[in-house]
């Protein structure tokens, strides 16, 4: 009978002895962590991909700090995705590691669509507590979760991909880490590839809550600085550059010195986007921007937006109807606002001046000083119809 020795591992040759046990690594805190390593990559990978070209394009706009809706969506990617990849560093079944990736390929979508705008909001109620709750960036109403999710098919289809060779390819770098060796080529192009597709589908992600509000800006800015300095024809320039400079004409006059440019509202069903610039000079001017769901299609016609904030607040003061001539004088309020400034008409020996205090997105707040010492503090919203929300006196 022919005999059958049995071979220990010292009898093996030492680079057999090196390969990966699954002692050696799915049972390791070590590995866990190589996976949650993995997981950042691959999430910080998808916010850059999705988020770099974006903020790029706000670098070179002069409006307040976007950036908020990027902190939380990044974070919230770096954190749901770190702990996908320690999940799955856990199971050694491929399916139901694809099926934990699917889940969060999901979440990633409806992530990207959903906090942007709620990221920016928090930002905003934190800088100014008296615009704390009130929705200033706005989001799309007939968007549901299952619409980022179907814009986010390539997505969704990928990233469970990756979780096939997950394990296999930690599991090599891992070796190598505990064996005091530097990763090699090879490891490491299978760490990094990817990342490198992670960010591939970041980047052709749809964005549908703040792409078209974003293209506004970008073409109202390049309307002003075209008309600043120009002196010729707007109609004219509108013919020639097929670009609707004219409608800045009501305005031109004002278009003097720096300015900032905000996101006022997006109207009709998210068909237009009123695009607002504050001058330096004290110019106020409001734009209408044609848009679709991802891209300004036209810049449409801009107005004085100072007017109804100044005479059409002193009509509510003193009763008066604004005149035919008037454009834009109205504000409307309910009879209690109505009453209550009525009431304080007499504070004041001539006409109120009105300020713009502070403004983000709709709502703005604006401030009158009587000629008693006192303050007149009054918060609006609106761009085209303007309403008047709320009002208080305090001592100056």
């Amino acid at each position: 009978m022919a005999q059958t020795n049995s071979l220990n591992n010292n009898d093996l040759p030492r680079t057999m002895r090196a390969l990966p046990k699954e002692v050696d690594y799915e049972k390791s805190a070590s590995f866990h962590w190589l996976g949650l390593a993995y997981g950042v990559l691959i999430g910080l990978a998808i916010a850059l991909g999705f988020w770099l070209p974006k903020i790029i394009v706000w670098a070179s706009l002069p409006v307040w700090f976007p950036y908020g809706g990027v902190i939380v969506s990044g974070l919230a990617l770096l954190l749901l995705c770190g702990f996908t990849g320690w999940l799955t560093s856990y199971l050694h079944r491929p399916l139901l590691a694809m099926g934990v990736w699917f889940v969060t390929a999901v979440l990633i979508c409806v992530t990207l669509g959903r906090l942007p705008p709620l990221g920016q909001n928090w930002f905003i109620w934190l800088a100014d507590d008296r615009f704390s709750g009130l929705p200033v960036v706005q989001s799309p109403s007939h968007l549901f979760w299952w619409s980022f999710a179907i814009a986010g098919f390539l997505m969704i289809s990928l990233l469970p991909m990756m979780a096939l060779l997950q394990n296999t390819n930690l599991a090599r770098a891992y070796q190598e880490l505990v064996n005091g060796q530097r990763l090699n080529a090879r490891v490491s192009m299978s760490l990094l590839l990817p990342a490198l597709l992670a960010a591939l589908v970041g980047f052709l992600f749809p964005d549908l809550t703040t792409s078209a509000p974003r293209d506004a800006l970008v073409i109202t800015d390049q309307a002003i600085q075209r008309v600043h300095n120009y002196d010729g024809e707007l109609f004219q320039l509108s013919l020639d550059t097929g670009f609707n400079y004219n409608a800045l004409d009501s305005v031109s006059d004002q278009l003097d010195g720096p300015y900032t440019l905000l996101v006022n509202e997006v109207v009709d069903e998210w068909s237009s986007a009123i695009i607002t610039a504050h001058f330096d000079n004290g110019a106020w001017v409001n734009c209408r921007v044609n848009i679709t769901q991802q891209r300004a299609t036209y810049f449409s016609f801009c107005f004085d937006a100072g007017i109804p904030f100044t005479e059409g607040m002193n009509h509510l003061v003193y009763d008066n109807v604004p005149a035919d001539s008037c454009r834009r004088c109205e504000v409307t309020a309910d009879a209690t606002w109505q009453e209550w400034l009525q009431e304080r008409a007499s504070l004041f020996e001539e006409t109120p001046t009105w300020e713009r205090v502070a403004q983000h997105g709709r709502f703005i707040i604006i401030e009158a000083v009587t000629d008693q010492n006192s303050v007149i503090t009054c918060q609006l919203e609106g761009s085209e119809v303007i309403q008047l929300n709320s009002c208080e006196e305090t001592p100056q």
